[in-house]
């Protein structure tokens, strides 16, 4: 345990390095045609709203990470980081990513997860915001881990298609007769809720167990995390 609290922000420190590299490189050019998703081209504001959502959600990415680390947790530098991690990421990355859920072209399973997301993501990130200005640090620190288990759905996303796609590849040519294309509309239906549910059930699963971890064995019947 004290192993994974030295080095884990190191770790993910680099996993989220590397998902941001990648997922701004098609986007430098700002070229939609080199975009990695379908843009729709009756919706000229849809390919500015993935790009605003995607340079806000790479910078809450990083910054996200740096609150991990110890030495800047406290004091000055830890709020002026929050700060920026909210109102230049969170908050514009959940609006613009909502805009972009409803006018994804993957269909309703799309929109209504990467949609409920985005609003994870704002909700979460406002009951921070009012817990640590009531000063309710304790349960400031519960909301922003939740809200960051919520913003890792970019690194789990793109961990997650690959690996469907190879699983599911042996039914290209006998369900999809080889088209590629319907082959990975259908897998990516799936995506949309399987990047973000286990993220959460996992950051729920951890708090509740530090939480036990406090009360000690005579409190082990949980009391709900408020």
């Amino acid at each position: 345990m004290r192993a994974l609290t030295r080095h884990g922000p190191t770790a993910m420190a680099s996993v989220c390095a590397a998902v941001a590299l990648f997922s701004l490189a098609a986007y430098l050019t700002l070229d939609p045609e080199s975009s990695r998703v379908d843009i729709r081209q009756d919706t000229p504001s849809h390919y500015p709203l993935l790009l605003v959502h995607i340079a806000t959600s790479v910078l809450a990415l990083c910054l996200g990470t740096l609150q991990f680390v110890p030495a800047l947790r406290r004091g000055q530098v830890h709020r002026t980081i929050g700060r920026i991690y909210l109102f230049a990421g969170v908050f514009p990355g959940a609006v613009s990513g909502f805009c972009v859920a409803v006018l994804t072209t993957y269909g309703p399973t799309a929109q209504f997860g990467f949609g409920m997301l985005s609003v994870l993501w704002f909700v979460t990130a406002v009951q921070g915001l009012r817990a640590v200005r009531a000063g309710r640090v304790a349960e400031h620190r519960e909301w922003m881990i939740r809200q960051y288990a919520l913003l890792l759905a970019a690194v789990t996303l793109r961990v997650l298609l690959p690996f469907l796609i190879v699983l599911y590849s042996p039914q290209l040519d006998t369900v999809y007769g080889g088209d590629q294309e319907t082959f990975f509309r259908e897998v990516y239906q799936v995506v949309p809720w399987l990047c973000w549910v286990p993220n959460l059930v996992i950051a729920e699963w951890f708090l509740r167990r530090r939480e036990a971890t406090k009360r000690g064995p005579d409190h082990a019947p949980l009391e709900k995390i408020r």
